[in-house]
C-alpha cells in the first residue's frame, strides 16, 4: 500500500497536468503548492452551506497556519461525495451531518470519530419551505405531499419525521425525495416538490428570488437546539496523525468562536455559497459550538432510536475525540 507521502506525490503530479482555475463548487482543483516548511498537510472536505463557513474563516484568518497546518479545502456537493472521499483517503477531515454519521458508524461502514462540532440548529436556521398558496400550515398538511430532503435518511428527514410523528401524522404518508439544498427553492416554486427542508443561504435566497416561505417549525420541542453536523476524521488518520488532528481541532475552536461575529462570517459566505455580501447579512444563522459535547450528541442518537433510524442505541462518547486544551 502506498504511503501517505507517496499518495500525495502522485496526486500533486496528476493535478499539475490538469487545467487549473476550476470552480470549487464543481469539484475544484487540488492544491499544487508544497506545504510550508514545518507545516503539516491536511485535506478538508466541506459543502457549500453555512455549516462550513468557519473552515473558510479559519483559512482567511490564518488559524490553520498558526497551528502549523497547510490546509487544502475542497467543496463537495453533498455527504454522498465526502464520505467516499474520506474513506479513500482523498480527504482527511470532512463535515458530516450527525444522522448520516451515526448510521454509518452503526452499520460499520465508517470507522471515524467526531473531532470538532460544526453547527447547531435553531427554529429559523433550518426550515420547511413551501409556496405561500400551498396550504401547508401544519404537519397534517404534509400527508400525501412530496417533500424534499438534501439526502435520503439524513438529519433533515429525521427532523421532519419527528415533527410529523409527534403531531399524529404518519411519516410514511409523505413522499421524501432528494433535492440538493441550493435547488430546493426553485423545485418548490416550479411544483417539482410541495415542500423542502432547507437552510441558509438558500432560505433567504428562496424568499427573495422565488417567493417561497417557511412553514411550520421543524426544529422545535424535542428537536430544539439540535446538533446538526460536525467534522469527522477516520480512526486510521487520527491514529497515524494525532498531532495534525489536534492542530485542526485547535484551529477550529478559534474559527467557531470567530463565527459568532456576524461581520466575520458574512465575509466568507459569498465565496463559499455564492450569496452576495448584502444578502449574507440577512441570513438567519444557527449556532457554531466551540467544543464537542458527547451529551449533546447523545440527543441525536436518542432521536434516531425513537424514530427508527437506529435499531439499537449507541454511546456517542465512544465516537468523539475530545478537544485538546489550548
Amino acid at each position: 500500500m502506498a504511503t501517505r507521502a507517496t499518495r500525495w506525490a502522485v496526486m500533486l503530479a496528476v493535478t499539475a497536468l490538469s487545467v487549473g482555475g476550476c470552480s470549487l463548487l464543481n469539484g475544484g482543483s487540488a492544491d499544487t503548492t508544497a506545504p510550508a516548511p514545518g507545516h503539516q498537510k491536511i485535506n478538508i472536505g466541506i459543502i457549500a452551506t453555512v455549516d462550513d463557513a468557519p473552515v473558510k474563516l479559519a483559512q482567511a484568518k490564518g488559524y490553520f497556519t498558526e497551528q502549523g497546518l497547510d490546509a487544502n479545502v475542497k467543496v463537495y456537493p453533498s455527504v454522498n461525495q465526502t464520505m467516499p472521499a474520506l474513506q479513500s483517503g482523498e480527504i482527511d477531515v470532512t463535515l458530516m451531518n450527525y444522522v448520516s454519521f451515526f448510521q454509518a458508524s452503526a452499520a460499520k461502514t465508517l470507522d471515524a470519530k467526531v473531532v470538532s462540532d460544526a453547527y447547531q440548529g435553531t427554529p429559523d436556521s433550518l426550515v420547511l419551505l413551501a409556496k405561500p398558496d400551498s396550504g401547508i400550515r401544519a404537519p397534517k398538511d404534509l400527508a400525501g405531499k412530496k417533500v424534499s430532503v438534501h439526502a435520503k435518511g439524513n438529519i433533515v428527514e429525521l427532523l421532519i419525521r419527528a415533527v410529523l410523528q409527534d403531531n399524529g401524522v404518519d411519516p410514511n404518508a409523505v413522499s421524501f425525495v432528494e433535492v440538493k439544498f441550493p435547488q430546493i427553492p426553485a423545485a418548490v416554486a416550479n411544483g417539482q416538490i410541495d415542500a423542502g427542508g432547507d437552510l441558509e443561504p438558500y432560505i433567504t435566497q428562496g424568499e427573495q428570488q422565488f417567493g417561497v416561505q417557511p412553514t411550520f417549525k421543524i426544529v422545535t420541542g424535542a428537536t430544539d437546539n439540535i446538533p446538526l453536523s460536525g467534522y469527522i476524521a477516520s480512526s486510521k488518520f487520527i491514529g497515524a496523525h494525532a498531532d495534525t488532528v489536534a492542530a485542526f481541532q485547535k484551529a477550529m475552536v478559534k474559527a467557531q468562536k470567530a463565527a459568532a461575529d456576524r461581520s466575520a462570517i458574512s465575509s466568507v459566505l459569498p465565496d463559499l455559497t455564492g450569496v452576495d455580501k448584502q444578502t449574507s447579512s440577512l441570513l438567519k444563522l444557527g449556532v457554531f459550538p466551540t467544543s464537542v459535547d458527547a451529551t449533546r450528541l447523545q440527543r441525536v442518537v436518542t432521536l434516531m432510536k425513537t424514530y427508527g433510524y437506529l435499531q439499537q442505541s449507541m454511546d456517542a462518547s465512544t465516537l468523539v475525540l475530545p478537544t485538546p486544551s489550548s
